[in-house]
């Protein structure tokens, strides 16, 4: 008599399994600990920065935004970790806001929605995908994220349709190339000299050939 196969949920087994294979290591969270409070210090900066440069058109000062959520794209390029992106960026807008940030205690709410957003992109490719458009995908994802807690607090929800429409495909645009490719560039200038070479996103930089 033949074996059934069956054909619904896959066994136990096979998903812990899958959760040992992407277990953290303490290495990972050194390193998301040390991307992520420097990650904050930028933040910080571009607080200022924003500040100090008015723009009157919310659609034209979303360009600005990407860069606010680079933790969530670097940090799970380099480590391949689920809820990297989330953890990132929630260290990076608690130690902007620690640091002293214009936003208050929004610098880390903020972050948490802007980093779920991330991690959903992520979550989508099975956390297997990495590629430069993967990482801009799910980088884009953050501005979701932005749009949604600025809809609620920043008040987004007071521009007309049109002005949200742009706003939040401008946000995405931002966060795709500001957090996704700047990440995805970084991390390669890294991972050339070598210092990155205990993760996997290091090991997937090195040049074929090098030992």
């Amino acid at each position: 008599m033949l074996n059934r196969i069956p054909l619904g949920p896959r066994p136990a087994a096979f998903l812990i399994g899958e959760v040992r294979a992407v277990q953290w290591k303490m290495r990972d969270i050194v390193l998301t600990a040390i991307f992520s409070a420097l990650s904050g210090a930028i933040y910080l900066g571009w607080d200022f920065l924003f500040k100090a440069v008015p723009v009157a058109n919310p659609v034209a000062a979303a360009a600005f935004n990407g860069l606010w959520w680079i933790a969530g794209g670097i940090v799970p390029y380099v480590i391949r970790r689920p809820g990297a992106a989330l953890l990132a960026e929630s260290i990076g807008g608690f130690v902007e806001f620690a640091l002293g940030s214009p936003y208050g205690i929004q610098a880390f709410t903020i972050g948490i929605a802007q980093g779920l957003g991330i991690e959903m992109g992520f979550m989508l490719g099975r956390y297997r995908r990495y590629s430069p458009l993967w990482v801009m995908f799910s980088c884009a994802l953050g501005g979701i994220g932005n749009y949604v807690y600025s809809y609620f607090y920043y008040g987004v929800n007071q521009y007309t349709a049109a002005i949200q429409l742009g706003y939040i495909v401008v946000t995405m645009l931002s966060g795709a190339v500001l957090a996704g490719l700047l990440s995805w560039l970084i991390a390669r200038a890294l991972g050339r000299t070598g210092v990155l070479n205990n993760f996997q996103g290091g090991r997937d930089i090195q040049p074929r050939g090098s030992a």
